[in-house]
């Protein structure tokens, strides 16, 4: 999705390469409400990272220190690895941020889902996340619910919901 949208981006702006700015713009346009302003701070915090780092390791001179470019943006999510997908699945160029961008902003939304996930856990007294408590944590979260619409998750069940109109008549009336 957000794959297809920075190509259509890249595509309109009559450029070659994909930068973290098509990525910023997509995240912009898919993300809903909080959800895209707060993915769009990780990946500029990222990318300022991974500039100061570049930049701190260019002075460094020793014997040529190979540093993942995750360690350099502080993620966890492959960058490099990102940046290959992105390479593979576009006839475009791709800039070094771009990856970055997007190892960002798919991380901190896995760590929303986690989170939330962790929690509807908890409220259930388990100790395992399983399928079912991230079908809760998506559908009961707005934002989360309007990104992943389309989305089936196996062995996720439907939320608890009963119609008023099926419940018997309370005796108070």
């Amino acid at each position: 999705m957000m794959l297809k949208e920075t190509k259509q981006l890249v595509l309109i702006a009559e450029k070659d390469t994909i930068t973290s700015r098509e990525m910023q713009t997509a995240t912009r346009l898919i993300f809903p409400g909080e959800l895209a302003k707060h993915a769009v701070s990780e990946g500029t915090k990222a990318i300022t990272t991974y500039n100061q780092r570049e930049e701190t390791l260019q002075t460094v001179d020793e014997d040529e220190i190979q540093v993942s470019s995750s360690l350099k943006a502080g993620l966890q999510f492959p960058v490099g690895r990102l940046h290959r997908i992105l390479k593979q699945k576009t006839n475009y160029r791709v800039g070094a941020g771009a990856p970055v961008y997007l190892a960002a902003v798919l991380e901190y939304l896995a760590a929303e889902i986690l989170e939330l996930a962790g929690n509807a856990a908890i409220d259930d007294e388990k100790l395992r996340i399983v399928p079912r408590h991230l079908q809760l944590a998506i559908r009961n979260d707005e934002e989360l619910n309007k990104l992943l619409t389309g989305v089936c998750i196996a062995e996720g069940g439907v939320l608890p919901d009963i119609k008023s109109a099926l419940l018997p008549p309370s005796a108070s009336m």
